[in-house]
């Protein structure tokens, strides 16, 4: 963890070292109230939000806007690999999941428009629910 915030010019601090351990080892998107419940209290609102921010510019995370009115997170970049992935959100527990090799990148757009990213959302139901 400590090289790929390094590798990033990221400094290395306690939080930021958390913060990076915990969405690495999530199954699926976080939220901000999730990720402040796992990282405690003594952790303040502006900091995280700050180092959310600073690990999504560095390409170390990716917000999903899931329509829930809330952003996730999750672990790497929404283009890793030069692939883009898609995302599940379960209608009955509300839990995003990142779906790799569903290539949602290959949309035509009119001429003279100029796409920054693609987020594809996926509704259904989960295997857990």
């Amino acid at each position: 963890m400590e090289d790929l915030l390094q590798k990033q010019g990221l400094k290395r601090t306690k939080l930021r070292m958390a913060l990076l351990g915990y969405l690495f080892n999530s199954k699926h998107a976080q939220s901000y109230l999730d990720i402040k419940n796992a990282l405690g209290e003594q952790v303040d609102k502006s900091t995280l939000y700050r180092n959310l921010g600073a690990f999504e510019e560095a390409g170390l995370i990716h917000r999903i806007n899931d329509q829930s009115g809330m952003a996730k997170y999750a672990f790497g970049a929404l283009h890793d690999h030069g692939n883009a992935h898609a995302h599940f959100v379960c209608e009955s527990c509300e839990t995003v999941y990142c779906i790799e090799n569903a290539n949602s990148s290959k949309i035509n757009v009119p001429e003279g428009f100029k796409t920054k990213n693609v987020q594809t959302i996926i509704k259904g139901t989960c295997a857990a629910c």
